[in-house]
This record gives C-alpha cells, sequence and structure tokens, in this order.
C-alpha cells in the first residue's frame, strides 16, 4: 500500500506540540520506535507529529524509527530555543535554519578557549559535500519557509493596520541563518560571546544537528524552524517566555504547512 506524502513535524518535549495537536483535523495516535506519534491532517497537509525527547540520542533515534516504517516527504524541527544576541533576534522571535553546526563534534584545542577543530575526515556524505560538522540544509526549503514567514507577517500587519481602532499586534521577528546544536547548554555570558564568535549561529538549541544527520543520511529534505524562549547567555528562568516560544513556533509551523502544500505533494525526482 502506498503512503501519501506526508511532512513529520518533530519537537523535543510535548510544550512545544501540544498546539498544533489541537489544530490537528482527523487525528488518531499511533506507535513508531516505541514513541507516540499523533497523525493527522494540518492546513490540508497530512502530517505526523512526535514528541522525540531532548538532546541528539534521542532525536536520531526517533527520526530513524519513524523513516524506516513510514518515510516523510520532508523532516521539520521545531520548537523553542536560545537566541544569540548579536543575531539581532529576541524573545519570541522565529527563525529558520540555513545550516546546522555540531558544537561538540571535532578535535580538542590547543587553546581551551577556541572551539574543536574540525575533523580531518566527514562524518557522513550528504550528496557531494563532506561533513565535518556543520550541516548544509536544503537552501530551497529554507528560502521558501522564510519567505511564507515574512510574507504572512506583512500580511498581517496590513490587515491590522486597515482595522479602525485596532491595536496593533504585537512584531515577530523573522530571521534566518546558522543554527548550534550543543549537548551542554550555555549558561554564562561569557560563553555566549565565545560560541558566536566561533560559530555565528542565530540560535541554539540541542538536537538540530542530530536531526539534520539522520535526514542526510535517508536522502530526506530537512528544515529546521524555532521560536526563542530566551537569550543566550546567563540562566535567568525569569526573564524567559515559554509560553510566547511555543505560540510562534506554532504559528511558524502553520504558516510553513499552508504554503508548501503542492510542495509536498509534488513528485520527488
Amino acid at each position: 500500500m502506498a503512503i501519501p506524502p506526508y511532512v513529520l513535524v518533530a519537537a523535543a518535549v510535548e510544550g512545544e506540540l501540544s498546539r498544533l495537536r489541537r489544530r490537528m483535523h482527523a487525528w488518531a495516535a499511533e506507535e513508531i520506535g516505541r514513541r507516540a506519534v499523533a497523525r493527522g491532517r494540518l492546513c490540508g497537509v497530512p502530517v505526523r507529529l512526535m514528541v522525540t525527547g531532548p538532546g541528539m540520542a534521542n532525536t536520531v533515534q526517533a527520526l530513524a524509527a519513524v523513516i524506516e516504517c513510514r518515510p516523510p516527504r520532508l523532516i521539520l524541527q521545531t520548537g523553542c530555543a536560545g537566541a544569540f544576541r548579536e543575531s539581532g533576534l529576541g524573545v519570541g522571535d522565529v527563525a529558520v535554519a540555513t545550516e546546522e553546526i555540531d558544537a561538540h563534534l571535532g578535535i580538542e584545542p590547543a587553546n581551551p578557549d577556541n572551539p574543536p577543530e574540525f575533523l580531518p575526515f566527514s562524518v557522513m556524505a550528504a550528496e557531494t559535500d563532506a561533513v565535518p560538522g556543520r550541516y548544509p540544509l536544503p537552501r530551497r526549503w529554507a528560502q521558501a519557509a522564510l519567505a511564507a514567514l515574512r510574507d504572512d507577517r506583512t500580511r498581517a500587519e496590513t490587515r491590522d493596520a486597515k482595522s479602525a481602532g485596532a491595536a496593533a499586534p504585537q512584531k515577530v521577528g523573522v530571521g534566518s541563518g546558522p543554527f548550534l546544536t550543543v549537548s551542554t547548554v550555555t549558561a554564562t555570558d561569557l560563553g555566549a560571546e565565545r560560541r558566536y564568535r566561533h560559530y555565528g549561529a542565530c540560535m541554539e538549541a540541542m538536537e538540530g544537528a542530530g536531526a539534520a544527520h539522520v535526514a542526510a543520511h535517508y536522502g530526506l529534505p530537512f528544515l529546521e524552524v524555532r521560536a526563542a524562549s530566551n537569550l543566550v547567555g546567563r540562566r535567568d528562568r525569569a526573564s524567559w517566555d515559554l509560553d510566547l516560544a511555543f505560540r510562534r513556533a506554532t504559528w511558524a509551523v502553520m504558516t510553513i504547512l499552508k504554503h508548501f502544500r503542492g510542495l509536498v505533494e509534488e513528485k520527488r525526482p
């Protein structure tokens, strides 16, 4: 029996997917790889939602299990993240990944203040590119996602401006850039400054490089879009806004799916 094309939407924790699950039409529960998966439609697009658990090990196991059982047309990683101050992003802003960087893969540097040096060999081959720790992502999907988010934001602001007496919505910043994947969350301002200087990433999270690795191994397109719940640096939970990040990530996924229906349904070359 042929499996219709669908989008696998993955996130580390339940809160990052709960709003999407409530919006799904005709959804059903299934289990793949000993993990719960919700199957249904969002914006007319067939989807599966999966909570992988935090970190790369959980992500790799969860995605590989789903791909081996039900290969998706696209893997979409989402949720919250920390934004680097220097990127210009703030709490609640959304970003699309252009590249995934594994912060801990490499060779110990002679200077402990420097990041690991790149390996002298590739950990895998992604099409024709060697991958020593930085995973290139499909430009076509990232550019389409970024355009969809910016277009939807502009149209929403235009509608509000024409509504007499309506308060302007809180603006959401939309950006793109490399995402940094860490196993140890940055918790000092000095650490944040060093990591931005070394990598130039716009967001820090714990799953992206693992998901990108699995997607490249199976030859599947991968896209990551996250909303900032906090700024990378000194750990101050009082300044975090997880609920806002979850809501903004939900908006981003819904907007992307709405614009991606044709891309999901088209035949792969």
